[in-house]
C-alpha cells in the first residue's frame, strides 16, 4: 500500500535499529556501532545522530536514554 511505500522513508530519531520503537536495543545497537562492531546505514546514522552534529558518540546515548525516561 502506499502507507508502507511511505513507511520506508520515514525516520524515527532514536529508533537506531528501524523496528519503530525507542528503547534499550536501539541504545546497544549505537554502543556497538560507536566501538565499530556494527556498521549503520544512512538511515540508521540518520535515526542514532539525536544531537545533529554528525558523529555518533555518547551524547547520543544519554539522548535516546533520555527519550526512553520521558515516556
Amino acid at each position: 500500500t502506499l502507507i508502507e511505500y511511505l513507511d520506508q522513508f520515514m525516520i524515527l530519531s532514536g529508533d537506531c535499529n528501524n523496528d519503530g520503537e525507542i528503547n534499550i536495543l536501539d541504545i546497544v545497537a549505537l554502543s556497538a556501532a560507536i566501538l565499530g562492531d556494527l556498521d549503520f546505514t544512512p538511515s540508521q546514522m540518520e535515526a542514532a545522530d539525536i544531537d545533529g552534529n554528525g558523529e555518533l558518540n555518547i551524547l547520543d546515548i544519554i539522548a535516546i536514554i533520555n527519550l526512553i525516561l520521558s515516556r
